[in-house]
């Protein structure tokens, strides 16, 4: 009997712990224009805004909205709704390996903060919702 209770204690347990690891995805939402537009606004609209800037110039990326953010590049969409892997905002923000260093952003700057980061890779993860 005390090696059932053993186990059904340690299934639980272990089930606990793997509700717990969820990853990165929080439970709380991650809004666009309270949590993500103003860490665009304060390390990536100096270049990315129409007509000027120019981060915009070159690549035709303006974060100035959230319809500019969405529309992505002159090559096409910068953000993968629920795939922070495969975007590239996130990619060249994180200046994840294999990135060329003369393209990660904010350029010529120092990286983002990890918390930022991570608020990016939830909103993204979470959908890229205009909340």
């Amino acid at each position: 009997m005390n090696t059932h209770k053993l186990l059904a204690s340690t299934l639980i347990l272990g089930f606990s712990l793997l509700a717990g690891c969820s990853g990165e995805q929080s439970s709380k939402p991650v809004s666009f224009q309270k949590d993500v537009y103003p860490i665009l606004k304060a390390s990536c609209a100096e270049c990315h805004t129409a007509p000027d800037g120019e981060g915009y110039k070159k690549s035709g990326l303006a974060v100035g909205t959230y319809e500019e953010l969405m529309k992505g590049t002159k090559m096409g969409p910068v953000i993968i709704p629920g795939q922070s892997l495969n975007s590239s905002l996130n990619r060249l923000a994180e200046g994840r390996p294999g990135v060329d260093p003369s393209i990660r952003m904010p350029h010529g700057k120092v990286k983002l903060p990890e918390s930022q980061l991570a608020i990016l890779r939830q909103w993204v993860d979470q959908g890229a919702k205009n909340n």
